[in-house]
């Protein structure tokens, strides 16, 4: 699913129309956080998305919910599944 908008190499070179923003790059962000990988914060942002400011569109799904109504996972399937492409991204971390 990441993908979709990420590229196959979660590289972000995948172009948007606006209002959406070309998607970030995941295997740098380690490196744009001081080269420690944001866990927490990939964790929170594959539950809770990220909006434009000033009520635009959701930028990223809020893949939690998506998790609990596509797959029907509980909410410990949630939890598993957010740790577990949490940990992928962290893997593909590129060294610069």
């Amino acid at each position: 699913r990441c993908s979709i908008c990420h590229g196959s190499d979660l590289n972000g070179n995948v172009p948007f129309l606006p209002p959406y923003r070309t998607p970030p790059d995941l295997t740098t962000l380690a490196r744009r956080h001081g080269g420690k990988f944001p866990d927490t914060y990939i964790s929170n942002v594959l539950r809770n998305g990220v909006r434009i400011p000033a009520h635009g569109p959701a930028e990223m799904p809020v893949w939690a919910t998506d998790f609990e109504a596509t797959d029907k996972l509980d909410e410990a399937g949630v939890r598993l599944r957010i740790k577990m492409l949490t940990s992928y991204i962290k893997s593909l971390q590129v060294k610069r």
